[in-house]
């Protein structure tokens, strides 16, 4: 038998528009191997999620696959009849979509739904059912299966509801199964339990895997081979090793040169200039070369074709041994930054938010949920405190304290000498002006019925009701070039701009009423690394410029590495570590930080660095364990530490930990 699994040959697929053709996926060819983990990156746009949606058959009704060939071993899957169709899916390819979330059905429980992926193929007793259903439960890492088999999606994590798709995808045993960014709103600590359970599965079952993302440290950590995507087609394909040694093509160049680090952080990422084309009209030469900075002549002007670097790798362009010369990064001058007066600082001492827990028919309070426990930092003017850690740990919970968006239960929030706790909000109003956020979904945190010029006044017309209209007017104007985009947008809609300038448009509404702190709320997490690389630089020139303090919520390691100075490590309401971002990131001194840490997928083939995996149970804050809070996950917990709470011990000036296993 062939070990050829999957063969796309020439496939084509474009939506019809009432005005146009949008060719989204033209021409691309591909193979991969029984048992081989194949990895499609590239940009949000570029076809990629709708190249695995065309081979299961799956695309919406104004789209059409034109051309090609979809062979599943000998079954040319774009012409059998769709009851056959339907047979295939779910039995020989499965698919894990992106949001596990939207992915489920709310009202029916996780049991239910892995079972009626099952029905659909085989015949079974309700009794043999529900055994076959537990049994997947438990072999995708869920330790409670009979709990969770009566349990709503609601009910559980993000990262188990993760784990249940993938239960529900391998119900069958497929012999493909597709997952497209299987991790992408996952915390770093779910992402590696996820595809080490993708990676255990593949090894049980011997199946084959076609992941989709634009992560390359989880390309380095899953893929056998690697193929690139650019407007609709395939620029480079090479094995794993291949790839990451001798990467070929100019747009792979600055994928990587785009990915934040440590080492750059004294230097602005590079970019790519422009955008991804239309892919609305026909092609003459190279997709990418308006934004290449090795393009000729002849780059322009005919198809160019697939040229051979070695055995295992092929690349589409002209000058591919010119391009891993890296685009020379322009250097930051962080010595004369503008800064406030020290009076500007933002000092947070032992801040608690607790929120009431209600029983009964009088609903009296019978416990506390505590987001929120007894946090003490300092945000210096003009530098960048990252505050880090899972979903649930109680970040944004303590950014939208210090913005009082929510009621504080105790501490103090001192700023320009003033406890904003003990404020009203009539005497709060004035300091409106100096704390701005931007929110994690630019989509959602603006009016979609207000134009864009409406959205940048509204805090101008709130907080400066003595401005002309003239004058808001050539202020938003000024905002929005501050932000790189051009002012005519303000007469457009927020669904009319992609991800990347929808965040530009947030950044500039919470500058518009110029603040001297703004709080990031994971502003880069739904981004690709090349529009994450423009946000960042952005936020880094503003810095500069005006001399803004950040309070950056995330939990991407890299971006925390490249933008901040100091990093806060937060664990169930409370700091666990906070130090210099040097400090933090080479040298963890708590185990749960060095988890995150060793979490990170990395493309470094000699990092060597060992892998802690921490279960997927973190508890919750209404019932937080007694003593260190992270002992039940801990891999050095020590008998006292079940019964001490640890205090917080000075390992140098700035570096500080809350562990027992530092004494004073």
């Amino acid at each position: 038998m062939s070990k050829v699994l999957l063969s796309v040959q020439n496939l084509k697929t474009s939506f019809i528009t009432p005005n146009d053709v949008v060719k989204a996926v033209d021409g691309i060819s591909f193979e991969i191997q029984a048992g081989e983990s194949f990895a499609l990156v590239g940009e949000s746009g570029c076809g990629k999620s709708v190249s695995a949606l065309s081979v299961l058959r799956l695309l919406s009704a104004n789209a059409q696959v034109t051309e090609g060939r979809v062979m599943l071993r000998d079954m040319d899957l774009l012409r059998v009849p769709e009851k056959e169709m339907r047979q295939v899916r779910g039995t020989r390819i499965s698919m894990i979509f992106q949001d596990p979330m939207t992915s489920l059905n709310p009202v029916v429980t996780v049991g239910s739904q892995i079972g009626e992926a099952v029905l659909v193929h085989q015949k079974m007793s309700s009794s043999v059912l529900k055994k076959r259903v537990i049994e997947l439960i438990v072999r995708v890492g869920i330790a409670d299966a009979e709990a969770c088999y009566g349990n709503f999606p609601h009910q559980l994590s993000g990262g188990m509801r993760q784990r249940i798709i993938i239960a529900i995808a391998l119900a069958n045993e497929p012999e493909l199964l597709i997952a497209d960014e299987p991790t992408t709103a996952l915390d770093v600590t779910i992402q590696a339990q996820i595809l080490q359970l993708l990676k255990d599965l593949q090894h049980q079952l011997g199946m084959a895997l076609w992941i989709i993302t634009h992560d390359l440290g989880i390309v380095a950590d899953i893929a056998d081979k690697v193929a690139v995507m650019y407007a609709g087609e395939l620029v480079e394909v090479a094995s794993r090793d291949e790839f990451f040694e001798h990467y070929s093509h100019p747009y792979s160049q600055r994928l990587f040169d785009a990915v934040p680090q440590l080492e750059k952080r004294h230097e602005a990422l590079i970019t790519l200039p422009g955008s991804v084309p239309s892919l609305r009209g026909d092609f003459s030469g190279c997709r990418f070369a308006a934004r290449c900075d090795l393009k000729q002549q002849a780059c322009a002007e005919k198809r160019i074709e697939w040229e051979t670097v070695s055995d295992t790798h092929i690349v589409r362009c002209l000058r591919s041994s010119e391009s891993r010369k890296s685009a020379v990064a322009v250097k930051l001058d962080t010595q004369d930054i503008k800064s406030d007066s020290a009076g500007a600082s933002l000092s947070v001492k032992n801040l608690k938010i607790y929120f009431p827990i209600k029983k009964g028919f009088f609903k009296r309070t019978v416990g506390y949920v505590k987001a929120v426990d007894d946090v003490t930092f300092t945000l210096k003017p003009g530098t960048t405190t990252a505050l880090v850690g899972e979903s649930g740990c109680g970040k944004t919970t303590l950014a939208k304290g210090l913005l009082k968006l929510l009621p504080v239960s105790s501490g103090e929030i001192i700023y320009k000498g003033h406890d904003l706790t003990q404020l009203s909000e009539h005497a709060f109003r004035p300091f409106r002006r100096q704390l701005q956020i931007i929110f994690q979904d630019p989509f959602s945190s603006m009016n979609p019925r207000m134009l864009v010029g409406e959205i940048l006044e509204e805090g101008l017309r709130a907080l400066q009701p003595n401005l002309s209209d003239k004058k808001i007017q050539q202020h938003c104007e000024g905002l929005l070039q501050r932000v790189g985009l051009e002012d005519n947008v303000r007469m457009r809609y927020p669904h009319e701009f992609s991800g990347g300038q929808r965040q530009r448009l947030c950044i500039a509404r919470a500058l518009a009423v110029n603040p001297s702190i703004v709080v990031c709320d994971e502003p880069t997490s739904a981004l690709d690394v090349s529009v994450q690389a423009q946000v960042l630089n952005l936020l880094k020139s503003l810095q500069l410029q005006d001399g803004l303090s950040y309070l950056f919520i995330s939990h991407d390691l890299s971006v925390v590495s490249y933008l901040a100075d100091t990093v806060a490590v937060m664990y169930l309401g409370r700091i666990v570590e906070m130090g210099g971002v040097e400090q933090i990131m080479k040298n963890p001194a708590h185990p749960y930080t060095q988890a995150l840490i060793d979490a990170v997928p990395s493309w470094d083939s000699n990092s060597g660095k060992p892998i802690i995996k921490l279960s997927d149970n973190l508890p919750s804050p209404a019932h937080p364990p007694s003593g260190c809070h992270f002992h039940t996950r801990c891999p050095q917990m020590m008998p006292e530490c079940q019964q001490i709470k640890p205090e917080v011990i000075s390992l140098t000036a700035e570096h500080k930990v809350a562990c027992l296993l530092y004494k004073k």
